[in-house]
């Protein structure tokens, strides 16, 4: 669901703003709509960097002692795999 409602807002951001028919306050409209949207990936992106391998060393290794030590380029690449996997 998160994935598809940000990819449908930057879709249409971008196309309100490559449209000549708009008014100039609808383009700064999708601009700043564009712009929440980049800084709401981006702090999703840091995040998983800071708290993914975190929560993976210190709490699912607990509960699942047969796994292993995570870095943080192992829980980036398991959200992206569950995101393909698992749409919402």
């Amino acid at each position: 669901m998160f994935n598809n409602n940000v990819a449908n807002n930057v879709t249409k951001a971008v196309t309100v703003m490559n449209s000549n028919e708009k008014s100039p306050e609808e383009k700064k409209v999708a601009a700043k709509d564009l712009v929440a949207a980049l800084i709401v990936i981006v702090l999703i992106l840091v995040l998983n960097f800071v708290f993914g391998p975190w929560l993976w060393n210190n709490i699912l290794r607990r509960l699942v002692p047969s796994l292993g030590k995570a870095r943080w380029y192992d829980t980036v690449a398991l959200s992206v795999l569950l995101g393909l996997v698992l749409p919402m």
